[in-house]
């Protein structure tokens, strides 16, 4: 019998077992591990549920394994607005899987302490971790962080920053590209491009961590950016300049001496880095009250800053979401027991403005505060 859930036809158990032309038991035993099935038969009916996107039922899944499955996410600590967006997310979504037997923890790590990092993945292991999720940071040795967990054995995931060079199940974040995308044509459209104009771009200079394979966000959004202003906006003109991790002055004085450059003589500013504190800090020193100011993720301050008009936009990918989805995936590839490659999940970009923050003072910053 197929049932229909949201409008999703659902096929059940009983339908494999008729469609491969075996026992009811047979395909029970091998989604619950219990009882014999032989290696290939096995396989046989995990692939067929997975191309007809099987989907266990839960009640009985608990019942019959009787344990407490563990999740765990890990990240960096900084930019701290960020991940604790993602944690309202992970928590809501712990609460939802508590009465199926799911404990979930979320770790952040001081950046660059892949030693630490290392220490609290193997503690996770020992205690019984049965799946883990990763951000591909740049600023951890993230290939040692992941042979542990494939020489322990643990599925995972990669959320936020992928690395499609790994092993990983799949990717839950967004397509750094298309944010850079959105903010080029935001800023085209708004200038009014047949009058001209010219606009500011600051991006950034990774430091030592640079050499670490994987996406490179800011990067990512840079060429996002002008793949757009190259061939939809060629009237507008672009400084690019950038912010240097390497450089001996502390990058909050660097943003502050870029505004203070371009003063009055720019007509835009796309901000690319995390390090909103200093670039919305260093607007209200200068007078950018004409001028189009966009950047990435928003917090606080930046709600305020929209307020009072010295931002204009800010492209969003939704934490909350991220930290949601990543936690409910893994959870869906332990049920199914499906560990191959899976679909990825785009977190789609959206714009924030002064006149739809409402959502987000109730939904990103007061929900699942703890």
């Amino acid at each position: 019998m197929l049932f229909f859930t949201g409008g999703i036809m659902r096929i059940t158990q009983k339908d494999i077992a008729r469609d491969l032309g075996i026992s009811l038991i047979t395909v029970s035993r091998a989604f619950n591990n219990s009882g014999y099935v032989s290696e290939g038969l096995k396989k046989r009916i995990l692939d067929y549920a997975g191309k007809k996107a099987y989907v266990p039922h839960r009640a009985s899944q608990v019942l019959v394994r009787n344990t407490i499955r563990t999740l765990a996410l890990f990240s960096s600590a900084d930019p701290e607005y960020f991940w604790q967006d993602i944690k309202k997310g992970v928590l809501s979504a712990a609460e939802h899987l508590k009465p199926f037997n799911y404990e979930v923890r979320y770790h952040r790590i001081p950046d660059f302490d892949t030693e630490k990092y290392i220490r609290i993945l193997k503690q996770e292991i020992r205690a019984g971790l049965d799946a883990a999720a990763f951000v591909n940071q740049r600023i951890f040795r993230m290939q040692a962080i992941l042979e542990v967990a494939e020489k322990a054995g643990i599925p995972y995931l990669l959320y936020n920053v992928d690395n499609p060079g790994t092993n990983r199940l799949c990717y839950i974040g967004s397509n750094y590209r298309s944010g850079g995308r959105l903010a080029a044509n935001f800023i085209g459209k708004a200038l009014k491009v047949k009058r001209g104009g010219k606009v500011l771009v600051i991006g950034f200079i990774q430091g030592h961590e640079a050499e670490i394979p994987g996406t490179d966000i800011n990067s990512e959004r840079l060429q996002g950016f002008f793949s757009v202003m190259d061939g939809q906006y060629p009237a507008l003109r672009c400084e690019t300049e950038f912010v240097n991790s390497r450089s001996k002055r502390p990058i909050p004085r660097q943003i502050h001496e870029l505004l203070k450059k371009y003063e009055h003589r720019v007509d835009a500013v796309y901000f690319i880095p995390a390090f909103n504190t200093g670039f919305l800090g260093a607007l209200e020193r200068f007078d950018y009250s004409n001028t189009i100011t966009v950047l990435h993720d928003i917090d606080d301050s930046a709600l305020h800053y929209l307020d009072i008009n010295l931002l204009t936009a800010v492209v969003y990918q939704d934490p909350v979401l991220q930290g949601y989805t990543t936690v409910m995936t893994l959870e869906r590839i332990l049920e199914s027991k499906i560990l191959n490659r899976q679909r990825d999940v785009e977190i789609i970009h959206t714009l924030i403005f002064k006149e739809n923050t409402g959502f987000l003072r109730n939904y990103i910053l007061t929900e699942f505060e703890d």
